[in-house]
């Protein structure tokens, strides 16, 4: 069974996707810690679930990764960069999801509804969400799948947003349950 951290400091969506997945049996996995910037929504899904909850307090993220020692890491929500010591210890073990076809709207900057606002500005007519490796730069490490959305005429960022993130709930416990079969 494939044990795993949560990395997350958002509304906890995708955290909660992945965790249903796990209590219908479809994925076989353990969700052992929630870490976390403060209390958020996110930390609210791991109550649902009795999962614990760990604050990073200063720059004691890495210590809590060993201490958890997971086979993967899965971020969601989390709105800062890591620190570069933890790619020593955790290389090809820490995933995240995008809300663009990355390379497309990503980096520095691009996160939430600020994606959504770009690609209809840039007029795209296929937007989705990727599933990559984390690595030292922001949403540049090795895509692990990505699922195409269309943008439909009238679309607003919060409409976009809305089917991307439906679509993250559907891809992104699949993408875990891959690495399953390697744990």
């Amino acid at each position: 069974m494939l044990k795993f951290t949560m990395l997350s400091g958002g509304r906890g969506s995708n955290f909660d996707a992945i965790m249903q997945r796990i209590a219908s049996k479809e994925l076989n996995a353990r969700c052992i810690s929630l870490i976390t910037l403060s209390t958020s929504k996110s930390a609210d899904v791991a109550g649902k679930y009795g999962v614990p909850v760990r604050i990073i307090e200063g720059d004691n993220l890495l210590s809590i990764l060993q201490s958890d020692n997971p086979d993967l890491v899965v971020m969601s929500g989390y709105m800062r960069k890591l620190p570069e010591n933890i790619f020593d210890l955790f290389e090809n073990k820490i995933i995240n999801i995008h809300p663009s076809l990355l390379p497309s709207f990503g980096g520095k900057g691009c996160y939430g509804i600020h994606v959504h606002e770009k690609a209809l500005e840039a007029g795209v007519k296929v937007t989705g969400l990727t599933v990559h490796y984390v690595n030292k730069d922001y949403d540049s490490g090795k895509i692990i799948a990505q699922t195409a959305v269309p943008v439909l005429p009238g679309d607003t960022p919060e409409s976009l947003a809305q089917r991307v993130l439906k679509e993250e709930h559907n891809t992104y416990w699949r993408v875990i349950k891959e690495f399953t079969t390697f744990s």
